[in-house]
Parts: structure tokens; sequence; C-alpha cells
């Protein structure tokens, strides 16, 4: 029996999720986890947010460890991305001409596909030598300025490693704790969406739903 206030259709969901874990089908996992958060999010079911987003956790570190863990040299990607193109494990730098949405675009193409990859996106480097590194998602554009690769044609596991984990940090202080209850965990959601691969941003959407479920009495 699903718990109080959980449909069985989302708990379904979340089985088959947990089953799809225990089989390392990661994209499969992501599918029906993401059905599930948005229909317990329709039925303010906070304690459900918290446990679904958990199991995100657990399937996007996965998909990511596969990524990062590509012998393959960082792909650079200044062409245009399109659904027709082939792409293979691992880690991709989106690039001008291109822009953040290219690089999302890039992801989604190949969660469709079932492959693991990490696109990340810089831009020009700053008057200070800086190379910012953007994401877009449903908030719009989020970004953080780092110390450029020494070299711009071959950046390094290290400095990719590194942008990923800055452009996390930088979302999660996107979320304003002052703000109220439903505005902060709507933005967790949406930064989750932006920057899936950030452990530390799916903890703090834990958080988020832990507090909103004891507010609302569950």
């Amino acid at each position: 029996m699903p718990p109080a206030g959980r449909t069985k259709a989302i708990q379904d969901l979340i089985n088959r999720g947990g089953d799809a874990i225990k089989d390392s089908a990661w994209f499969e996992a992501e599918r029906v986890l993401e059905r599930s958060l948005a229909m317990s999010h329709g039925r303010h079911d906070y304690t459900g947010m918290a446990e679904i987003i958990d199991l995100l956790s657990t399937v996007r570190a996965a998909i990511c460890k596969e990524a990062l863990a590509s012998r393959t040299a960082i792909r650079i990607v200044d062409d245009a991305v399109t659904d027709t193109m082939e792409v293979e494990r691992g880690r991709y730098l989106v690039q001008p001409p291109l822009v953040g949405a290219d690089a999302r675009r890039l992801r989604l193409l190949a969660t469709a596909h079932e492959v693991p990859i990490v696109a990340l996106c810089r831009e020009p480097r700053t008057q200070l030598g800086l190379t910012p590194i953007v994401a877009i998602g449903p908030l719009g554009a989020i970004r953080c300025r780092i110390k450029s690769p020494e070299r711009e044609d071959k950046p390094t596991a290290g400095w990719f490693r590194d942008a990923l984990l800055q452009l996390g940090n930088a979302a999660v202080e996107r979320i304003d704790p002052a703000q109220n209850l439903p505005r902060r965990l709507d933005a967790a959601l949406g930064l989750l969406d932006t920057v899936p691969e950030d452990a530390g941003l799916h903890q703090l959407a834990i958080e988020i739903c832990e507090e909103a479920a004891l507010a609302a009495g569950e």
C-alpha cells in the first residue's frame, strides 16, 4: 500500500524507478522518477518529493560518474547541435558561436539516446582572463566565472570537473533563503533541471521539501 496521501499510480512509478536503479538502468529510472516528482508536486506531497529527489540524486550521480569516467578527451563543440549528430559517452564543452541553450540541447539529445554525458558551455574570456561557464534552464541562465584552462584547445579533466562543481555552487546560491517556501521549492526544481549533475543542489531541494512537509503537517 502506498503511504497516506500518495496515489497508487505515483507509488508504482517510484517502485519502477527503484527497480531500474537496481538494474543500473539509469535513464529509465530518471524518466519515471521525473514523472512521479511532477505528479507529487501537483499533489503537494512534499514528503514524497523528498524521497523521489533522493532517488534522482543517486541516478544522476551514476550518469555523471559514467560520463566523467570516459578516457576520451573533452570534446569541444562549436558547430550546430542537430538531432542527427552522433553523441558518445563523455564530456562535452560547447563554445562560441554556440551558447548555453545549445549545451542544454546536446544534453537532452544524449538523454533521449540514453548516452551518459556532461555538457558544459563556456563563453568568451572576460577582461580579467576568467572563463564564464553558463547553463540554461527554466529560471534562465546560471553562470560562474572560473580560471581559464592553460590550453583553450585542450582543457583538462580536472578543469572540467572544477567548472562543473562551481556551476553547481552558483546554482545553490541562486536559491534565496529569505524567500517563502513555495518560491524556494519552485526555484530548486527549476535549478535541478538546469544543473542536474550537482549533488549539493539535490540535497538542498530535499531539505526544502522536508521543511515544506513540516509546515504542511505531513
